[in-house]
C-alpha cells in the first residue's frame, strides 16, 4: 500500500480537492481511499505509484496553492533517506525506520553560531499516561553546517536507572535493553536489571517492575548511530510504566552547555517543534536573528525561549496511537 498525505500551508484542504489534483496529475482519484487527517490535510492511500512532483505541480495548475506531498513511495525511492525493506505497521504507516530534518542556514548564521559557541540540541517526544515523566536532552552537537541533517532510526530500548528525576539533573547509570514496539521489560532484581519478552502496549512499550523497589525508566532511541535516552518516567514498587514513542522532534541552538540525558523543563532559547508523523523527512531553515521558519505549514511551530516544553514533549493523552490507527485503517 502507498501512502500520500497532501498538506496546505494555508487554507483548507478537503477530499474533494485531493480528488482533483490527483485527477490533473493523470491518475485514476479512483484508485485511492482518503480520510481528512486535519482542516488542512488529507491521507491519500493506495495501490498505484504516483510522482510527488507531478502532484504538486498539478496543484498549481488548479490555483490550489501552499499544497506539499509527502508519500512513503517517495521515500522508498531514495530523498537522501534509506528505508527500503521496511514493514509498515500501525505506530509508523509510511513505512519509514529513518527519519531526518535538514537544516538549512545562511553563511553570516553559521559563523554567527560557531564564533559564538552554540550547540544544536535536539529533544524527542513520548506520549504516557503516567505523571511524573520528563523530557531529556536527546542528543547535543557542535558540528553543523549551511545545510545540516539530524537522522534518527526507529530502533528503541528502555532502560532503567537509579537516577532521580530532577530538573538540570542528568540520568546515568542505564540498565538498557534492545525492544521493539508491543514488548515488555520485566524488571526482577532491585538494581533495576530484567528481561524483554512480549506482553507490552500494541502501539508503544512497557516497563514492569516486579520488586517493591522504585526505580526511574524510559526508552532510548537510536540517533546518530547511538542509542540515547529521550524521556524519564518514576517506576515505583509493582508498578507498570507505558510509554508510546511519536515522531515529533523538538531543535535548538544554545550556548548552555549541558549534557545528553539532562532532564529538561523550559527551551533553551527559541526552538522549533517539528512533526514528522506523516512525512520521514522535512525541511527547516535557522537564521540567527529571524529564527526558524518552515512554510507556515501545520507540521511545525515556532516554541519561544523560556517555554514550558515537558506537555510538548510528554503526551498527556491517547490520541497519538488513536491518530496512527486512523492513518493504518484509512
Amino acid at each position: 500500500m502507498e501512502y500520500y498525505v497532501f498538506e496546505r500551508s494555508s487554507g483548507g484542504l478537503t477530499v474533494t480537492k485531493v480528488e482533483a489534483i490527483i485527477t490533473e496529475a493523470g491518475y485514476d482519484a479512483a484508485d485511492f481511499t482518503y480520510s481528512a487527517t486535519s482542516k488542512s490535510s488529507v491521507l491519500a492511500s493506495g495501490t498505484v505509484v504516483m510522482n510527488v512532483n507531478s502532484l504538486e505541480n498539478a496543484a498549481k495548475r488548479l490555483g490550489i496553492k501552499g499544497v506539499s506531498v509527502a508519500s512513503n513511495a517517495a521515500a522508498d525511492a531514495g530523498c537522501g533517506i534509506s528505508s527500503a525493506g521496511v514493514a509498515r505497521t500501525a505506530a509508523n504507516p509510511l513505512g519509514a525506520t529513518n527519519y531526518g530534518i535538514t537544516i538549512t542556514m545562511d553563511q553570516d548564521t553559521v559563523t554567527a553560531l560557531s564564533g559564538g559557541k552554540y550547540s544544536l540540541y535536539g529533544f524527542k517526544a513520548v506520549q504516557s499516561s503516567v505523571g511524573g515523566g520528563m523530557p531529556l536532552v536527546w542528543f547535543q552537537s557542535d558540528k553543523f553546517g549551511l545545510t545540516t541533517t539530524v537522522d534518527w532510526v526507529v530502533q528503541y530500548e528502555a532502560y532503567t536507572s537509579q537516577s532521580a528525576i530532577i530538573p538540570n539533573g542528568r540520568i546515568t547509570g542505564l540498565s538498557s535493553y534492545g525492544i521493539d514496539l508491543a514488548q515488555q521489560l520485566a524488571i526482577t532484581t532491585p538494581q533495576g536489571t530484567g528481561t524483554v519478552g512480549a506482553g507490552g502496549t500494541p502501539l508503544g512499550i512497557e516497563v514492569l517492575n516486579e520488586t517493591s523497589t522504585p526505580v526511574t525508566c524510559g526508552i532510548s532511541e537510536v540517533v546518530a548511530g547511538q542509542a540515547e535516552p529521550l524521556c524519564a518516567f518514576p517506576l515505583y514498587g509493582n508498578g507498570l510504566d507505558a510509554m508510546v514513542p511519536i515522531q515529533k522532534v523538538m531543535l535548538t541552538f544554545s550556548t548552555k552547555q549541558v549534557n545528553t540525558g539532562t532532564v529538561i523543563e523550559k527551551a533553551y532559547s527559541q526552538s522549533i517543534l517539528v512533526d514528522l508523523t506523516s512525512a520521514n523527512q522535512r525541511e527547516v531553515t535557522f537564521d540567527i536573528n529571524d529564527g526558524w521558519s518552515w512554510g507556515g505549514f501545520s507540521w511545525a511551530q515556532a516554541i519561544t525561549a523560556n517555554s514550558n516544553v515537558v506537555p510538548l514533549l510528554i503526551e498527556d493523552n491517547a490520541s497519538a496511537a488513536a491518530n496512527a490507527l486512523t492513518l493504518l485503517d484509512a
